[in-house]
């Protein structure tokens, strides 16, 4: 299928870490037409826009769709009443789609980029795919599964090294320093994290912390990672 693939959105997009919360605008502003993270709301739109056939609204869909169930190894639905509450409260976004538009950052249709968005943001998962897609990232892109090649093994670097940077949002630093373990964390209260080579974890609870991420999860990936005393850093 004619579309850029992970490896092609974070040369184009890259690693700069924002160190201010996933949805702000200010760290917009202070960018300005330099790149963003797409592990954060700006850059994540950003990237939705690059997704080739430009224009299409159902084939970029299909792509999206389509890479992540190949990371998850099983089929993946939009949840349409999370989709459909998201699309009309989603007001901090069309400002940050829109100063994406002024800033020359986004490649398509800024309406369009910002559904891709909403809708991708829309899907459920189960615990069990999140922890297959983070095996398939500590495995160089070969789903644990499936045995299906997701991604070039040379993605993974640059895939981690992004988690490791942004992953937990303005909390990152924190996050790094305690564990030594990559992570990246969603408001949904899921948190993936990846040991590369050896293992992906991934936990689920709904209690956030001020920051938007899931403080029983926190705790269990800490707790697993100092149990096995590993770390990117260094081990015991």
């Amino acid at each position: 299928m004619n579309q850029y693939g992970p490896g092609k959105l974070l040369e184009n997009i890259g690693a700069d870490a924002t160190g201010l919360p996933f949805n702000s605008i200010f760290a917009m502003l202070l960018e300005k037409n330099h790149p963003s993270t797409p592990l954060v709301n700006s850059g994540a739109i950003s990237a939705c826009s690059m997704v080739k056939p430009i224009g299409n609204n159902s084939g970029k869909w299909n792509a999206i769709k389509e890479f992540i169930e190949k990371m998850c190894g099983s089929s993946v639905d939009v949840i349409d009443e999370l989709y459909i509450s998201e699309s009309e409260t989603n007001f901090n976004n069309r400002s940050i789609t829109w100063l994406l538009k002024n800033y020359d950052r986004i490649y398509d249709d800024p309406d369009l980029s910002l559904d891709l968005y909403t809708r991708q943001c829309s899907i459920g998962i189960t615990t069990e795919q999140l922890s297959i897609c983070a095996g398939t990232i500590a495995n160089c892109g070969i789903n644990p599964v499936t045995g299906e090649k997701v991604f070039p093994y040379n993605y993974t670097s640059k895939i981690v090294s992004l988690m490791a940077t942004v992953g937990f949002y303005e909390h990152t630093g924190n996050w790094m320093y305690n564990t030594g373990i990559p992570a990246k964390t969603g408001v949904g209260g899921g948190i993936l994290a990846v040991m590369p080579g050896d293992f992906g974890i991934a936990v689920f609870s709904p209690g956030l912390d001020e920051s938007g991420n899931s403080v029983k999860g926190q705790a269990a990936i800490m707790y697993i990672v100092d149990k096995l005393g590993v770390n990117v850093y260094g081990r015991r």
